[in-house]
């Protein structure tokens, strides 16, 4: 069956560049060690998205899912104009080397930056100025995408923690408790306490919540921490217990 416009689906892809079919992303593990280009601090798996948003996709992309049936591998071609747009050379701008040794940035030609908010990458260094371009790396370049749906979502809970696991990435969904309620539209996600040490947590959490608002119609959006002193006392109990029984069978043997 066709995938619907602003229908909720997981895809996989793997972005080409056009001109030499070079890889830049996907969301397959093997595909990215096999291209050189793994990283181990993002995840590989099914990148959830809705059909024909540009929220979430470039919008050439965003718009060809529409119409896409499921587990059917499909080739798109995206022009730079539904792409990142062309680069605009209004956006290279000239910095003092020494304001990035400020903020212990390495001017190195090929390092992305962050300055004032806003990410690029150094195209040229020396006599104590650096050129930064602030386009997208992208930008320019008319791409591929080899993209498979992998999943339709129809289930309000289930389309709930696909939103919470996109932005809080590694949480074990298991762990997380939702309710919901009416007048005014309100959800309450109860997280479990190790996530308290994820890095950007913050800032997952603002945008988490914006996507449930704008997505999903929240109007309030709560979060609470859980701390479950009794079942980690009951975890080390049983863990006590098991380290007996396996002492007693040695001993015996």
């Amino acid at each position: 069956m066709p995938v619907l416009e602003n229908e909720w689906i997981k895809i996989n892809y793997t972005g080409r560049l056009k001109e030499n079919s070079k890889v830049f992303d996907t969301t397959l593990e093997t595909v990215a060690r096999q291209e050189q280009i793994f990283d181990e601090k993002r995840g590989y798996s099914p990148l959830l998205c809705r059909a024909g948003d540009e929220k979430f996709l470039i919008p050439g992309l965003a718009r060809q899912l529409v119409g896409m049936d499921l587990d059917k591998p499909q080739t798109l071609e995206i022009p730079v104009k539904d792409a990142y747009g062309d680069r605009d050379a209004s956006k290279i701008e000239m910095v003092p080397t020494k304001r990035l040794r400020n903020a212990n940035i390495d001017p190195r030609v090929g390092n992305r930056v962050q300055l004032a908010g806003r990410s690029g990458t150094i195209i040229w260094a020396g006599g104590g100025r650096t050129r930064v371009d602030y386009n997208h790396p992208l930008a320019g370049k008319d791409l591929i995408f080899d993209v498979t749906i992998v999943e339709q979502l129809s289930e309000v809970e289930e389309i709930q923690k696909e939103i919470i696991s996109r932005r809080l990435t590694g949480v074990n969904l298991e762990e997380v408790t939702i309710e919901t309620s009416e007048d005014p539209k309100t959800i309450i996600i109860s997280l479990p306490n190790y996530l308290i040490f994820m890095e950007g947590l913050a800032i997952a959490k603002y945008t988490l919540g914006t996507d449930l608002h704008e997505f999903l119609d929240f109007e309030v959006v709560k979060f609470q921490d859980i701390f479950d002193y009794q079942k980690k006392e009951e975890e080390v109990a049983e863990e006590e217990t098991t380290t007996k029984d396996e002492k007693k069978s040695s001993e015996e043997e």
